[in-house]
């Protein structure tokens, strides 16, 4: 339930962050995107109550094990804890920004996206600030995870409205013209963000493979893989083969891009709620490795190994399938096959996986 509960908070900021920057932009410069506002007020609505099922799971963990109620637990959560004290801002921030749809004269109102988009910025900022990287390392973790959710809410949002709530096929062009460069920019920003979160959370990469928060990891950046093949050819490719090609529709292509959006944003609702094992060796003193990294691996495992590359051959032949799914998948955007290429983008992701878990010693 928790992790279902923070996938659906950043789908919820992605879809309000992709609303309110379309809203910006003039109308000769995307499809007509008409997102109901119902969605809008419930997006903002549910934001504090999916924020607050870790908090009440923490509650019920620390109400047991230390022998006193729930509600005073909660509250020394909600005032002591960076966790309950962001909760308490994006609490206020939502029910603010849920009021303010919910009004008519502002939903029509000309400046109305700029200010929705303002607090949602802020909700954004207060995220980071619950971060595990905001508790450990402060003003740099909260800047640095923030603008990782930010540059993320930028993109997938934007990508999300655009594929599912467009309702003709009017100005692609002009549309993916702008949002090619602003997706470049969210994905670099996204990147080095997150590159220094991994110095922050994760600075044994390869050894965390043995536990699930260093496996939900891997999982995410092998799903980033086949996004990145998409956003590519959607980015450069469309131009051309839309002149080539009367018959050629972007949205499916956008659709499939965003699905795998989605994919990314649950590894990382995921890796929300777990512990990030700053010190593997520690970590596997008190936790149980991976089921997924013990089903593979083919050593004796035990808490003190460290683990290498090698390269046998079931590993090369499986980075070499990998390799062969994502050129099929740009292959496939120019005879205009949406569903194969969709199918080797999990492919590359899923090859990639045990190309690498079998290359581990």
């Amino acid at each position: 339930m928790i992790y279902i509960s923070e996938g659906l908070l950043y789908v919820c900021f992605a879809i309000l962050t992709g609303s309110f920057i379309l809203r910006l932009v003039p109308e000769d410069r995307r499809p007509t995107v008409q997102v109901p506002n119902g969605l809008l007020l419930a997006c903002a609505i549910a934001i504090p109550i999916l924020s607050y099922v870790p908090i009440h799971k923490l509650a019920l963990v620390f109400a047991k094990d230390f022998d006193m109620t729930y509600g005073s637990i909660l509250k020394s959560i909600l005032l002591d804890i960076n966790t309950g004290k962001a909760w308490i801002w994006s609490t206020i921030g939502s029910a603010g920004l849920a009021f303010l749809l919910g009004l008519k004269a502002f939903r029509d109102d000309k400046h109305m996206p700029k200010v929705a988009l303002f607090v949602t910025f802020l909700l954004i900022v207060w995220l980071g600030y619950a971060g595990h990287a905001s508790a450990l390392y402060g003003f740099k973790g909260l800047v640095t995870h923030a603008a990782h959710f930010l540059a993320v809410s930028v993109w997938i949002g934007i990508l999300l409205v655009a594929s599912w709530f467009s309702k003709d096929n009017a100005h692609w062009h002009a549309f993916l013209r702008w949002f090619s460069p602003v997706a470049i920019v969210c994905v670099l920003v996204t990147l080095l963000a997150g590159f220094v979160l991994m110095t922050f959370t994760t600075p044994e990469y390869v050894n965390a493979w043995m536990l699930p928060y260093g496996q939900m990891l891997l999982i995410k950046h092998l799903f980033i893989l086949p996004l990145l093949l998409f956003a590519y050819t959607n980015g450069f490719g469309y131009k051309k083969w839309a002149d080539s090609s009367s018959s050629f529709n972007p949205k499916p292509w956008l659709k499939a891009e965003s699905i795998i959006a989605l994919l990314v944003l649950a590894a990382t609702g995921v890796l929300g709620q777990q512990a990030p094992p700053h010190n593997v060796k520690e970590t596997l003193q008190t936790a149980s490795p991976s089921p997924l990294f013990t089903a593979i691996y083919k050593g004796s495992f035990s808490p003190d190994i460290a683990l290498k590359f090698t390269l046998p051959l079931e590993s090369i032949l499986m980075l070499a399938a990998a390799a062969v799914m994502a050129g099929g998948l740009v292959w496939m955007y120019r005879v205009n096959k949406v569903i194969p290429a969709f199918a080797m983008g999990l492919l590359t992701a899923i090859f990639g996986y045990f190309g690498l878990m079998f290359a581990i010693a």
